[in-house]
């Protein structure tokens, strides 16, 4: 897997890159998996359309460009135009520059997706070199491997999360925290405690360290045996496939799944991603 190049770093020097490489496999597969998690994984999902969507005096006029995305969600095409443009650029820089305050802690992570769970996609029709024409007004989408619930529309202003001097918010911001916190209580009695979507102190959430160590594990365990004529012998004997000539296999991670690719760009999957 070559991670490090397929991470966006900035500044994107030298220097950042090797202070990358220097790095244990551990700590680059967390970033890696952590810039991957702001994707969403190709594959068809069934679409969920909240009420606050359908209720949202937008919805009319939104529709038909919303319509078209559904359209791609459940033939599982790539949803990565739609998506922030940071997306392609940010996906790590050196702690060592937040510590200094160079940058924001927050520059090289989606702070709603990470804290609440939450995609957002723009809805433009035209796409240009691969990205949807940006769009003020936006859809927060919670996204699992079969579903694509639609939670809500909003227009920029939900990112602004500055907080005036007698507390208050802006409208969009504001409502958008009432929406998160009904959705995240949904099912459980009244005023049941909850904990939803924890991170840690450095702003990464808590699942992706668990899929880091959970992929490290796995590798540590087979990496010695990917070589192996028998170990090869019994994943094709497994899945009908047919061995490639002069085989090998590398590790590969795939819409957050891991697994091994071999000669022929056969994908076998070791474990499956969250989304």
């Amino acid at each position: 897997m070559d991670m490090v190049k397929m991470l966006p770093f900035f500044p994107n020097t030298k220097e950042t890159k090797e202070e990358l490489l220097g790095q244990s496999i551990c700590s680059i597969l967390f970033h890696y998996i952590h810039w991957a998690a702001r994707f969403i994984p190709s594959r068809s999902r069934k679409i969920i359309i909240d009420p606050y969507v359908t209720r949202d005096s937008r919805w009319k006029k939104l529709k038909p460009a919303i319509e078209k995305l559904f359209v791609k969600v459940r033939n599982g095409e790539d949803l990565s135009p739609y998506l922030s443009l940071k997306v392609q650029k940010k996906g790590y820089t050196p702690s060592e520059r937040v510590r200094n305050g160079e940058v924001d802690s927050w520059e090289d992570k989606d702070r709603l997706l990470n804290t609440m769970g939450f995609h957002h996609l723009h809805l433009g029709e035209v796409i240009t070199d691969d990205i949807a024409e940006r769009t003020d007004d936006v859809i927060f989408v919670r996204v699992s491997r079969e579903m694509f619930h639609v939670i809500a529309i909003f227009n920029h202003s939900v990112f602004d999360d500055n907080i005036d001097t007698d507390g208050s918010m802006n409208s969009e911001r504001s409502r958008l925290l009432g929406i998160y916190q009904e959705f995240s209580a949904r099912g459980m009695p009244h005023d049941s405690p909850y904990v939803s979507n924890p991170i840690t102190a450095s702003g990464h959430p808590l699942h992706v360290h668990d899929i880091t160590f959970e992929y490290i594990h796995v590798i540590e365990q087979l990496d010695h045996k990917i070589m192996d004529n028998e170990f090869q012998n019994s994943i094709y004997n497994e899945t009908g496939l047919k061995k490639p000539n002069n085989n090998k296999l590398k590790w590969h991670i795939n819409g957050l799944d891991l697994g091994l690719l071999d000669k022929d760009n056969q994908f076998f999957i070791l474990r499956h991603g969250y989304s």
